[in-house]
C-alpha cells in the first residue's frame, strides 16, 4: 500500500489545527457589557465603537479611524468621500478578491487593471504608472496575503499625478512596511473584519486616515444615511446621499478583545512562516513567497506558495492540493483568473473596465496555492511538519498523476468551500 494518505496511507496530521474564529474570555466579558447596556447597534454611536475607532487607528499609526459594516463598503465610502464616480478611473491589481473592483463599480467608475510584482503578487508600480490616464483619480494597492505592497514608489507616482491612494489592507492587519504599519501609508486605509481575517467579528470593516474631516464625513454621515456631522447629527435630517453601513457595538466588543492579542499572534505567524520557508527550501516545484527588503513584518493572513507543475513531475495543482489536504494540511488554490477575465464583464455591460497586459497575474493565477493564517498559530514543531508532508508528496510525485480531481476543487478559503457545499445541498 502507498504511504500517501490520499491512497489510504497514514496522514502526516491526524488532529486539527488551531480553531478560527474563536472567542476568548475577554471578548465574552465585553459582549456581556454590551448586552447589559441599551446600545447594541451602530446608529447610537456607542462607547465600544468610539473606543475601537481610537484604538485601532492608533495601532495602525493613523490619527483617525471609523468602523463600518464591511471591508467592501469601506472602500466605496472612501471613493465617495473623494468624489470619485462615473467618468473617473481607479487602478486596481489584476489578481485580488473581487471586492476591490466591486467598490469601484458601485461608484460607477471605471476599473483599470494593472499587473503584479512576481515576487509578492502585489501591484507592480511600473504597471500602475503605465495604466494612468487623464481620468485616473485613485489607485488601490492591495497588501495581498499580508505582504505590504511597495508603497513608496506607488505613492510617489500618485502624488505627481494628483491621484488618491487607498490601501486595501483587508489581509494585512499588523503588517509593517519600512517600519510603518499598513493603513498609514496612503491617503486612507481599508480593513476587513470578515471571519477568516486575522482580526474578525464575523463581518465588518475599518477605515484609517490622518484626515479628520474625511473620517468625520464617513463616520457620522456617509455611513449613516447622510446625516449631519457631529453637532448636526440628528435622526431625520439628511444632508447628503449616504449608505446604511453602520458597525455595531456587539462587533466592536469582539474586535476590542481580539486587538489585545493581535500583536502577539502576528509575531507568532511571522516567526512560524519564516520557519516553514526554511523547511521547504530545496523542494523542487514548491517555492514559498519570500519577503522583500521593505517588508519589516508580513501580516500573514495567507502563506503563499508558487507550485510549478512541470517541476513536480507533471502533477497538476489540483492533484497536489488534493494530496496535501489528505495529509491533514488544509491548502487552497489562488484566484482562478485575472479579474478582467471574470464572467461578470461579459454579462453585465454596465461595468466599465480596461486592463494593461498582465502576464504575471495570469501566471500566478495558474500557479499559486496558499495556507491560511490559523495554521501559523500552531506550535513551531507542528508548522515545520507541514514541510514533511510536502516532501512526502514530492518523493511519490509520479503516483499523484493518477489522482482524479476537478481543477477548482480546492479554490478559495476554507469558509468559502464550506459555503459552496452548503449552497449545493
Amino acid at each position: 500500500m502507498s504511504d500517501l494518505a490520499i491512497f489510504g496511507g497514514k496522514p502526516t496530521f491526524r488532529d486539527g489545527w488551531p480553531r478560527w474564529p474563536y472567542l476568548a474570555e475577554k471578548e465574552r466579558r465585553l459582549l456581556e457589557e454590551v448586552f447589559s447596556s441599551s446600545i447594541w447597534g451602530g446608529t447610537g454611536l456607542g462607547p465600544k465603537i468610539a473606543e475601537l475607532n481610537a484604538k485601532f487607528a492608533a495601532y495602525c499609526g493613523a490619527k483617525y479611524g471609523a468602523a463600518v459594516a464591511n471591508g467592501t463598503v469601506s472602500m466605496e465610502l472612501c471613493l465617495e468621500a473623494w468624489g470619485i464616480g462615473p467618468g473617473d478611473e481607479v487602478v486596481v491589481p489584476a489578481a485580488t478578491f473581487m471586492a476591490t473592483s466591486i467598490a469601484v463599480h458601485h461608484q460607477g467608475a471605471t476599473v483599470v487593471y494593472a499587473d503584479l510584482d512576481p515576487k509578492t503578487a502585489n501591484l507592480d508600480p511600473n504597471s500602475f504608472a503605465e495604466a494612468i490616464s487623464a481620468k485616473t483619480k485613485a489607485v488601490i494597492p492591495v497588501h495581498l496575503g499580508g505582504h505590504p505592497a511597495d508603497m513608496d514608489p506607488i505613492v510617489a507616482i500618485a502624488r505627481r499625478q494628483g491621484i488618491k491612494v487607498l490601501e486595501d489592507a483587508a489581509q494585512a492587519h499588523g503588517a509593517i512596511y519600512k517600519g510603518r504599519k499598513a493603513g498609514s501609508l496612503g491617503d486612507a486605509g481599508s480593513f476587513s473584519f470578515q471571519q477568516s481575517k486575522n482580526l474578525q467579528s464575523g463581518e465588518g470593516g475599518f477605515i484609517t486616515s490622518n484626515d479628520a474631516d474625511f473620517i468625520d464625513r464617513i463616520h457620522y454621515s456617509l455611513s449613516k444615511f447622510g446625516r449631519g456631522i457631529r453637532e448636526k447629527y440628528t435622526g431625520h435630517v439628511h444632508y447628503c446621499f449616504g449608505w446604511n453601513a453602520s458597525y455595531t457595538e456587539i462587533q466592536a466588543a469582539i474586535i476590542l478583545g481580539q486587538l489585545e492579542r493581535l500583536e502577539e499572534e502576528t509575531e507568532r505567524r511571522f516567526e512560524n512562516a519564516k520557519l516553514l520557508i526554511k523547511e521547504l527550501e530545496g523542494v523542487e516545484g514548491v517555492e514559498p513567497f519570500r519577503y522583500e527588503d521593505y517588508c519589516t513584518r508580513h501580516g500573514h493572513h495567507l502563506f503563499l506558495i508558487r507550485f510549478d507543475s512541470g517541476s513536480f513531475e507533471g502533477v497538476s495543482r489540483a492533484q497536489f492540493l488534493a494530496a496535501l489536504n489528505a495529509e491533514g494540511v488544509p491548502a487552497s488554490s489562488f484566484y482562478p483568473m485575472p479579474l478582467y477575465e471574470q464572467p461578470v464583464y461579459r454579462t453585465d455591460k454596465r461595468l466599465k473596465m480596461r486592463h494593461q497586459p498582465c502576464p504575471v497575474a495570469e501566471t500566478l493565477c495558474r500557479e499559486v496555492i496558499f495556507l491560511e493564517q490559523n495554521l501559523l498559530l500552531a506550535e513551531p514543531e507542528r508548522v515545520a511538519r507541514i514541510a514533511l508532508a510536502v516532501k512526502k508528496l514530492r518523493r511519490s510525485a509520479t503516483k499523484l498523476r493518477d489522482v482524479k480531481v476537478e481543477a477548482d476543487a480546492f479554490m478559495g478559503s476554507a469558509v468559502l468551500r464550506q459555503a459552496r457545499k452548503a449552497a449545493s445541498r
